[in-house]
């Protein structure tokens, strides 16, 4: 799959793009009366009901504009091989209107699969004037804005069960971890063994599975407050980064935690289910896992708190933002750009995000005192979360998803049991072969 991925990106890369809206060249102004429907896709199951709330209000905003006859239409697409669907369907000239990814990804200029419009800078003005802190330059690429977050869950969050913590003495509210060290010596106090020594209960289960890209996403923080790096901050080498000092003792931490300090069991499953079935004390994941957690097990109990801080406390931005984009071979773009600018308000924001219940992205929503933010599950934690320095961030180049693949393939490696260092320099090496060909 891998490596049919990698032939369409190339093959991506060196044809012409005749993509969206029929594949027609250019944009029109839209007849006000003859049926229009425009298409946006995503691939993320777990904002379905987002998107659709997305088309609802972009319907709205057309109609307001003097366009009742045009629809907005949201279509999900299988995570699993999203990338190579998009590019085939933008290659094909397929593909839709409106779609979700990363900028870096798709930028016109400069990006792997050369699709999705520079906003304008007249939009892009008004949308980084209104998102709230980290998310102002998040869609930029190489200077320039080519979409906006769909949502502020890219951060990663510490989910306890606060029944564990108070059957094991500690209070839920004061003692959940605030450090790396605090973390590990709190899920010890969890975890539940049987008669022979094997773990019944986990006090964290890592991410093991579920596609090397999202492994990645939940370590990155790691990495970070333990001091290292997986490039350097010119981003053209992994050598003496992914394999430096810091990351090796940050892997290190977390091949300890699975084979000395004896706090998980991969036998237990995913995370996701462990932690909702009660087989896991603690795990981490972004804020919209809350509403899963909610749905999946009305009766487990459960607090977010910010991320545990090491040598270092940052916020690190997972694995990177999704973007809302725009064909730029849609022939609706004028239409799509004006539609752009009515959208950033706080009641567009909150309508967007509430059926999910995802963080929105504007500053003026993310406040503890907004009726919808503030009763968020996580509002608090993601608040603590952006007071803190951002961390180094790396998805900003195209080959971004290739090298994240290769990070989570070792951190999977590592909790398999593979030797830390000779791991992380066989992944230096790999990366830095990618690096090399840009």
């Amino acid at each position: 799959m891998k490596k049919a991925i990698a032939i369409l990106l190339v093959l991506a890369g060196l044809m012409p793009v005749f993509a969206g809206g029929g594949g027609q060249q250019g944009a029109r102004a839209p007849s006000t009366t003859e049926p229009v429907k425009l298409v946006f896709w995503h691939h993320q199951l777990q904002a379905v009901n987002n998107f659709k709330a997305f088309a609802e209000i972009a319907t709205e905003i057309f109609a307001k504009l003097g366009y009742p006859n045009v629809t907005m239409t949201s279509e999900q697409v299988e995570y699993q091989g999203y990338l190579a669907k998009y590019v085939s369907a933008f290659s094909s000239g397929t593909g839709p209107d409106m779609f979700m990814a990363m900028s870096q990804d798709f930028a016109l200029e400069g990006g792997a699969n050369p699709v999705a419009l520079p906003i304008p800078s007249d939009v892009a003005k008004i949308w980084q004037d209104a998102l709230g802190g980290i998310y102002k330059e998040d869609g930029v690429f190489n200077g320039k804005y080519y979409g906006f977050p769909v949502a502020g869950d890219t951060s990663m969050f510490l989910y306890i069960n606060t029944d564990h913590f108070r059957e094991a003495g500690l209070d839920p509210e004061k003692d959940y971890p605030k450090t790396l060290d605090q973390f590990l010596a709190v899920a010890k106090k969890l975890t539940k063994y049987d008669a022979g020594g094997k773990v019944t209960r986990a006090g964290w289960q890592p991410r093991f599975g579920g596609g090397s890209f999202n492994v990645a996403a939940k370590y990155m923080p790691i990495i970070h407050n333990f001091g290292g790096r997986v490039l350097s901050e010119d981003l053209t080498k992994a050598q003496g980064y992914m394999n430096g000092p810091e990351t090796v003792k940050a892997f290190q931490f977390l091949h300890d935690m699975v084979f000395v300090d004896k706090i998980c069991n991969v036998e237990l499953g995913l995370p996701d289910v462990a932690f909702q079935q009660g087989l896991a004390s603690m795990t981490f994941r972004e804020p919209f896992y809350a509403a899963q957690v909610t749905a999946n097990n009305p009766g487990l109990k459960f607090s977010i708190h910010p991320y545990p801080g090491g040598v270092k406390d940052v916020v690190t931005l997972g694995g990177g933002s999704w973007h809302m984009m725009i064909n730029s071979k849609s022939k609706y773009v004028d239409l799509l750009l004006k539609m752009y600018k009515e959208l950033v308000k706080p009641e567009y924001d909150v309508r967007m995000h509430e059926p999910d219940k995802t963080p929105p992205v504007l500053a003026g929503t993310i406040r503890m005192d907004n009726p919808y933010f503030g009763k968020l599950p996580y509002a608090r934690a993601l608040m603590d979360s952006l007071n803190k320095p951002v961390g180094p961030i790396y998805y900003i180049i195209p080959e971004w998803n290739t090298l994240a693949e290769i990070i989570g393939d070792a951190v999977t490696a590592v909790i398999e049991g593979a030797e830390v260092k000779r791991t992380l320099d066989d992944a230096a090496v790999k990366m830095q072969v990618i690096l090399d060909e840009r």
